[in-house]
């Protein structure tokens, strides 16, 4: 059993792991057979990872931490960080005799 921080990390054997952001605060069971690592939750499996080779390392799964980066004020989605497409704004023109002396 791991304790789930508010960072969405666990540790195991010298390094960290995220695991989803819903499950901070709470305690995972760790399993670990051959070179992979994973997090299960009232028995659902909720992240696997490849195993460290190295002492403190921190191996993080960008989707664990997308419902953290998705929401707003008010729980209103950001549909700007959903978006499949970058978004782009053109770039404004300045003009520059304003530094001239």
């Amino acid at each position: 059993m791991r304790a789930v921080g508010r960072d969405c990390l666990i540790s195991y054997d010298g390094s960290k792991y995220s695991v989803p952001s819903e499950y901070a605060g709470k305690y995972v069971t760790v399993v670990v057979l051959d070179n992979t690592l994973a997090a299960y939750y009232e028995g659902k499996q909720v992240a696997m990872h490849l195993l460290s080779t190295e002492k403190n390392n921190m191996i993080l799964n960008k989707n664990h931490y997308k419902k953290l980066l998705a929401r707003q004020r008010f729980d209103t989605e950001n549909t700007l960080i959903q978006a499949t497409l970058p978004i782009d704004f053109a770039p404004f023109e300045i003009d520059l005799e304003v530094y001239d002396i």
